[in-house]
């Protein structure tokens, strides 16, 4: 998986620190921020977003709307947070999956692993996955 670049957005440092170490294992390139601002700053687009909902200067949705401005719609983002966020507030995302924290980072990994398989074979939009009831 040379060359894909995982972006984490996410404030929590040791948590950042701990998907380095695992995409970096998973053979992927991260590209880490810890807020709103960083985030819409980063010049490239990546293959894949790791989003927190809560940040010191934003929240989710509004995060994955700036980042979908500036690189498409079809930016696959999954969310992964501890928030309490309604099933409405994660579909207005447009996120490809869902994650709550505490999280099985096996299965992120899998999922970011996944998602950037499948945008190389065929770049389009697959069906979001089923969203959390809330």
């Amino acid at each position: 998986m040379a060359g894909k670049v995982v972006l984490v957005v996410e404030d929590d440092g040791e948590v950042r620190e701990l998907y380095r170490l695992a995409f970096e294992a998973a053979g992927l390139k991260v590209w880490e921020v810890g807020s709103r601002l960083e985030a819409i700053a980063v010049r490239h687009r990546p293959s894949c977003v790791i989003l927190d909902w809560n940040l010191p200067d934003g929240n989710g949705l509004d995060i994955a709307q700036a980042l979908r401005r500036r690189w498409g719609a079809t930016l696959p983002i999954i969310l992964v947070t501890g928030a309490d966020v309604k099933s409405q507030d994660v579909s207005a995302t447009g996120a490809i999956r869902f994650f709550s924290k505490p999280f099985n980072l096996d299965e992120i990994i899998g999922t970011v692993e996944g998602t950037i398989n499948h945008r190389r074979r065929r770049v389009s939009s697959a069906p979001p996955a089923p969203l959390p009831a809330h």
